[in-house]
Order: C-alpha cells, then sequence, then structure tokens
C-alpha cells in the first residue's frame, strides 16, 4: 500500500497505513475464528461456552505466533532496513510538525525501538493473541449451544 500512496501522490504517513492494514486483519481474524467454533460444532454436535472460548484462544495463538513468525522474517530478510525507513518517515512527520531537533532526536530513539524486530514479534504475538481473545469472548456467546454451559 505504500507504493500506491507514492505513485499516486496521496501523502499518506506510513505509520497510518500501517494502521489500516492492522484493522483490516481484525474481520479475518474473527471469520477464521467464527468458521473454526462453526466445525468444532459440528464435528461434536453442541458447543459449550468454555469450548467454544478454548477453540478461539487455539486459532489466536496459532495466528499470533504465524504473525510473529513473519515478523521476524520479514524485518531481519524481506526488509532488513524497515526499522530505519519507519524512523526516517517518523522523523519526516516530526519536521513537518515543527518539532526542535533534540525533540526529532529524543523521539527517534523511541520509534527505532517500537520498529525493531524484537518489539515487532511481541506486538505480534500480544497484539494478535489479546484480539484473538476479544473476539472469542463475543462469537463465543454467539455460537454456542443453547442450554450448555
Amino acid at each position: 500500500m505504500v507504493w500506491l500512496n507514492a505513485k499516486n501522490g496521496w501523502g499518506i504517513q506510513v505509520s497510518t497505513i500501517r494502521g489500516i492494514g492492522g484493522l483490516l486483519s481484525i474481520p479475518i481474524q474473527a471469520i477464521g475464528i467464527y468458521m473454526a467454533m462453526q466445525n468444532t460444532k459440528k464435528l461434536t454436535g453442541a458447543l459449550s461456552y468454555s469450548r467454544a472460548l478454548k477453540t478461539g484462544l487455539i486459532v489466536a495463538a496459532t495466528v499470533a505466533v504465524m504473525v510473529a513468525a513473519f515478523s521476524i522474517i520479514y524485518c531481519t530478510i524481506i526488509n532488513p532496513g524497515y526499522a530505519e525507513f519507519m524512523v526516517k518517515d517518523a522523523q519526516k512527520a516530526m519536521i513537518a510538525s515543527g518539532k526542535s531537533q533534540q525533540q526529532i532526536n529524543q523521539e527517534s530513539v523511541a520509534v527505532a525501538q517500537q520498529f525493531s524486530t524484537g518489539m515487532q514479534v511481541m506486538m505480534a504475538l500480544v497484539g494478535q493473541f489479546f484480539t484473538g481473545l476479544i473476539i472469542s469472548l463475543i462469537i463465543g456467546l454467539f455460537i454456542k449451544t443453547k442450554n450448555t454451559q
């Protein structure tokens, strides 16, 4: 999406594009959790809330591990300059907003830490699992078989 932004001159900050991409992953994960719960219900004949929650958490954990693994591959092999690119993009935004060089230097350190490979992996693990947990708690209420625990 970054290339599309540059090609069309939209001027959308890269971190905004990244956030939109993250938001788009939520319905995809929700569909996966829903389908897994439906499949479990079909296979077992009934689905308690606890079983629905367990199924959703298995999907969430699997997704979290897969996204974390992709983050490692992306940040180290596919785009090893990712963190540096994000820092430079953030610096451009800080310059445009009129921040002093001292503020830019200080905030750049935090941005570099945020986009380091380790932090990207941690955010993938925690973010995807937490999102999956919330989705599972909600969908489980609607998909569970009535009159079960």
